[in-house]
């Protein structure tokens, strides 16, 4: 079966576009009175929906579609397969991997927020929001000088968007820039992670899950299905980093782990995208 979006869902993605406005505005505003609490709840996020939301990636290919011969399990292992790659290549030259993080991530959170927006209704030229919006996360951490000119440069686009009529699209840049303006760098990422980024993508997989049910239903198959790669995940991530040469500053292994699992999942997401919007073609 194609992946499609299910009709009459669009009050479930307004609910969860306003949900992440008002979590990430209270987690920002929160680093300021309670920033041990908020880290508690960052961490809660991360450990939940931040690895669970591209923990489905091989099935959802398949019932996208893709379905090589073996099927999910296929894919799992070649996706196992290209982040085992990705990290070994990544912890044989840090300096580089720590690039191409950057510009991996630029791309993924940027996409994976215009194509939230997308399906909210946004029709603006998505290559240019999809920069702008991941220039949000990624240029902007602290109150120092390179993020305040990203911040102006956000509000400035956001301002663009309000006064061409679309205050949801100015609010969707200006809220996360804001937060992450305001908050201390690492955690104001962690916050614009768990509160933005991973509840969107998950958003858009249950609403799009074409074997249907309500919402409870759908997240608690999601669940199920996240369950045991979250643990290879985890397991994985673990293993790296206890087995990193006694020589190694940790800071190189984090941005390896992290672009070992960003890549692939970039792929799949960007596939799935893809297969979507073939099929909103085809349906209209």
């Amino acid at each position: 079966m194609v992946l499609r979006e299910v009709p009459g869902d669009e009050g479930f993605v307004r609910g969860v576009r306003r949900g992440t406005w008002a979590g990430l505005a209270v987690l920002g505003a929160g680093t300021f009175v309670a920033p041990k609490a908020v880290r508690a709840v960052v961490a809660a996020l991360t450990a939940t929906i931040g690895i669970a939301h591209g923990a489905t990636d091989a099935a959802t290919l398949d019932r996208s579609g893709v379905r090589p011969r073996g099927g999910p399990a296929t894919l799992s292992v070649a996706y196992g397969l290209l982040a085992i790659g990705v990290y070994a290549l990544a912890r044989r030259h840090p300096a580089a991997a720590s690039r191409a993080l950057r510009t991996v991530s630029w791309a993924h959170f940027g996409s994976g927020d215009a194509a939230f927006a997308r399906v909210c209704g946004s029709r603006r030229f998505e290559l240019v929001e999809a920069f702008v919006r991941g220039g949000v996360p990624l240029g902007i951490g602290g109150r120092d000088a390179r993020s305040a000119a990203c911040t102006i440069v956000a509000c400035a686009y956001a301002a663009f968007a309000a006064t061409s009529g679309d205050e949801f699209d100015a609010l969707d840049v200006a809220v996360p820039a804001l937060a992450l303006y305001a908050a201390p760098p690492r955690l104001g990422f962690g916050c614009y992670f768990a509160a933005w980024h991973a509840p969107r993508h998950l958003a858009l997989l249950l609403l799009r899950d074409p074997r249907g049910g309500d919402y409870s239903v759908r997240l608690l198959r999601f669940a199920r299905e996240a369950a045991p790669n979250v643990a290879i995940a985890s397991a994985f991530g673990a293993l790296g980093y206890f087995l990193r040469g006694r020589d190694t500053a940790a800071e190189d292994v984090v941005p390896a782990l992290i672009l070992a699992i960003t890549v692939p999942h970039q792929i799949a997401v960007w596939t799935i995208e893809y297969l979507a919007r073939r099929e909103e073609t085809a349906r209209s």
